[in-house]
């Protein structure tokens, strides 16, 4: 193992341990439940903040809340497995190649953007000093909108960002328009990364409808890209939710905009190189969420 994962090879104490479990017969690769372990995922602290966010708007809606808590798909046996084998060839892969393997992966996806997404409560809390003359922070009342947000594509490699596209009003993403994203992206990769389309390009995204439709998957071997297959209900392992849309919805709360331009306007290395520490933690963690 040390051989072919180097310094991601699991420990030879882990190696034991699970040897000797196996050994007495185990079966299972599930921890053991632990006392104290969180049996939910629903917690005071998410209560509270669910509270706060519809006090400061009646319209928000379940999907807008959502968005906030990424609540992890309850993965079935045969899911985790796909997951950490998955894991474990990209990080084979990357032994291999080393950073060679890393420098061809473009990755990308959609996201909404909204005109005004309202701080949560914990961002929102001013200090205050602790004497008893001083009066509490005030804070006017928010005024929230709720029609305006503009989605917006991203795709970047280990360098930098290489296409960012916002969708005209009305539109959405299907094979077809996801088709024409492909086509500018490429276009952008031709005058960014000289080279870079005749060494090779493989093509990290998630298994939206869009991304795996029958159109877009003839349109791929026309490019000569490679794709690198992604497992589903799988944000930890991309790129762009776990390095680029979470920091990005947390810098725009409390920001308020008025037009989609003013969204654009706002919105602008290391994700990719962080997919072999995920793999790693996801190989570890025997293909469950970490």
């Amino acid at each position: 193992m040390k051989a072919v994962y180097g310094e991601y090879s699991l420990s030879r104490s882990t190696v034991m341990e699970w040897r000797k479990r196996f050994l007495e017969g185990r079966e299972l690769l599930e921890d053991d439940a632990r006392p104290g372990q969180a049996n939910r995922l629903i917690t005071p602290e998410m209560i509270a903040e669910v509270h706060d966010l519809v006090l400061n708007n009646r319209r928000v809606t379940v999907d807008e809340i959502h968005r906030y808590w990424w609540v992890p798909h309850q993965l079935t046996a045969e899911q985790r497995n796909n997951r950490m084998a998955l894991s474990l060839s990209h990080l084979q892969r990357y032994h291999e190649e080393e950073y060679g393997f890393l420098s061809h992966i473009v990755t990308g996806d959609e996201t909404w953007c909204h005109h005004f997404e309202p701080e949560r409560k914990r961002q929102s809390k001013q200090w205050k000093q602790k004497k008893a003359t001083s009066p509490p922070p005030k804070k006017s009342k928010a005024v929230h909108t709720s029609s305006g947000k503009v989605m917006m594509s991203f795709f970047f490699d280990h360098k930098d960002p290489l296409l960012v596209e916002f969708l005209e009003r009305g539109t959405t993403i299907n094979a077809q328009r996801y088709q024409a994203t492909l086509q500018n992206l490429k276009q952008a990769i031709k005058s960014k990364r000289p080279g870079m389309l005749s060494n090779g390009v493989i093509l990290l995204h998630d298994n939206s409808r869009p991304h795996t439709a029958n159109a877009v998957k003839t349109t791929l071997p026309q490019f000569r890209w490679e794709t690198l297959e992604h497992p589903p209900y799988c944000p930890d392992l991309s790129p762009c939710d776990f390095h680029v849309f979470g920091p990005l919805k947390q810098a725009i709360r409390g920001h308020r905009f008025s037009t989609d331009d003013e969204v654009c306007d706002w919105v602008f290395k290391d994700g990719i190189d962080r997919l072999v520490s995920q793999w790693d933690k996801c190989a570890n963690s025997f293909g469950d969420f970490f």
